[in-house]
């Protein structure tokens, strides 16, 4: 089990870049166009009357299927002092429920060949199984189980805790680069609950109670706060006949509450640097964006690979090859279901100048901002994230995984098979544009790390 956000995968971005492991080669320059565009998978959707919602996909390229549920809920869901308990639940799904064992999911899947895994994200909670296609139902009936079944017992309570916990203490308390990102969040968000990540804080998982989990699990776990998603070598009629048999007798929940709290319009750049044993000095900054939703994100998207989508983007052009300064440096639009934000990184060796590369960095920001693309870099830009979009219909399993967070964290399943299409209309102009509004000084948080004595240790927010 991981979990997993996008600010994780900054944090991914970063540790690649400075080991310099982020020098992929450019794809392929073969330009897509409307007429060569990836034909649109038939998905099929339906809603249970409990308000469970179902995806389908047919795909006859191997004798599996994968089963995954996504919960509408994450680490933004949180209350201060259960920061947390999101993620605790990714681990306490597999910890037994009426009809299982501890870890009976895992082992029975991994008895008829099957895969199993889940990850938490700001907005998600998603579990996934993989498996032999004849054993569909079996997947079914074991997800349905734990979606209103779960046994939520002080000892397993007390024993995922000190999981998570010792997670928080390797990803993140023991890795600079992850506190540095972990302070940037909260000096970023000052009323949002985007300000802490599924990691939780130390202090507030060790206030989880049993009875602190039973009620997240009510409020969030109900099948009207869920997406079944099955795609493989399976019929549709199956699949529609074992949803309803294993989960149409699950009750609707109650409605479910939603973050309301709007992140104030920042007016000013803010800036802070930490100082902690570490062994590369490192610059993450970050600008508040729309949501995944927005009619922006597809330019903000094409603007981060133009920034650095491989050796021939901008960021490692200028501040790589020819200025020698960085070890590797980039932009990356973390697009949330509310308002994300783009970031911008360089990691580079002790002893360089950071005030030269900060403003070598912010140079390249401006330089987006005041002229427009080149139809080389714009053409480059779509076709690799074409190229991703395609990397995922590779599988079954990537399949369902984009389905699952274009449902709740982009604003609807739809959003993924329109992917190409909002990328192919991305112009020179727009790009230019979205730069210009959301990439301002004023919409900046710099935070930089540079190694030194160790930072006195403190809690979250």
């Amino acid at each position: 089990m991981n979990a997993r956000s996008p600010i994780a995968i900054g944090l991914g971005l970063c540790a690649a870049l400075a080991s310099n492991a982020a020098h992929a080669k450019p794809p392929t320059k073969a330009k897509p166009t409307a007429a060569t565009a990836t034909p649109r998978p038939d998905i099929k959707h339906w809603t249970l009357a409990n308000g469970l919602e179902a995806l389908f996909l047919a795909d006859r390229r191997a004798p599996v299927v994968t089963v995954q549920v996504y919960y509408h809920t994450g680490s933004k869901d949180e209350k201060p002092g259960l920061r947390g308990i999101a993620h605790m639940f990714e681990h306490m799904m597999f910890k037994g429920s009426k009809n299982l064992r501890a870890e009976d999911h895992a082992r029975y899947l991994d008895r008829v060949g099957g895969t199993v895994n889940a990850f938490t994200m700001e907005d998600i909670t998603g579990y996934h199984d993989t498996l032999p296609r004849e054993q569909l139902g079996f997947a079914m009936q074991l997800e349905a189980e734990r979606m209103r079944n779960l046994l939520l017992t002080q000892g397993t309570v007390s024993s995922e805790r000190e999981v998570v916990k010792e997670e928080k203490r390797l990803r993140i308390d023991s890795n600079p680069i992850g506190r540095t990102l972990e302070r940037f969040r909260q000096i970023t968000f000052t009323k949002h609950p985007y300000s802490w990540t599924p990691a939780g804080f130390l202090e507030d998982l060790d206030r989880v109670t049993p009875k602190d989990c039973q009620d997240f699990y009510d409020i969030f776990y109900v099948p009207n706060n869920a997406t079944l998603i099955v795609v493989g070598d399976v019929s549709e009629d199956d699949v529609r006949k074992l949803a309803e048999q294993h989960f149409g007798v699950i009750p609707r929940g109650k409605d479910v509450p939603r973050v309301t709290v709007e992140e104030p319009k920042q007016t000013a750049m803010r800036e802070e640097t930490l100082r902690m044993e570490a062994q590369i000095p490192v610059l993450i900054g970050g600008y508040h964006m729309p949501p995944a939703s927005s009619p922006d994100t597809a330019a903000l998207e094409v603007l981060q690979m133009v920034l650095s989508g491989g050796e021939s983007s901008r960021m490692h052009q200028r501040l790589v090859r020819k200025e020698k300064m960085v070890l590797g440096a980039g932009g990356f639009a973390e697009a949330m279901e509310q308002p994300g934000l783009f970031l911008i990184f360089a990691a580079h060796l002790p002893g360089k100048d950071q005030a030269k590369i900060k403003g070598l960095l912010l140079e390249e920001i401006e330089r987006v901002r005041k002229e427009e693309l080149t139809e080389k870099e714009l053409e480059k830009a779509r076709n690799q994230l074409t190229m991703q979009y395609v990397s995922k219909l590779a599988s079954a399993a990537g399949i369902a995984m984009a389905l699952g967070t274009s449902q709740y964290i982009e604003g609807g399943w739809q959003r993924f098979p329109d992917a190409q299409d909002r990328y192919l209309k991305v112009t020179a102009a727009d790009v230019k544009r979205v730069a210009q509004q959301y990439l301002d000084k004023s919409n900046l948080t710099l935070v930089t790390l540079e190694p030194g004595a160790p930072a006195a240790k403190g809690g979250g927010k």
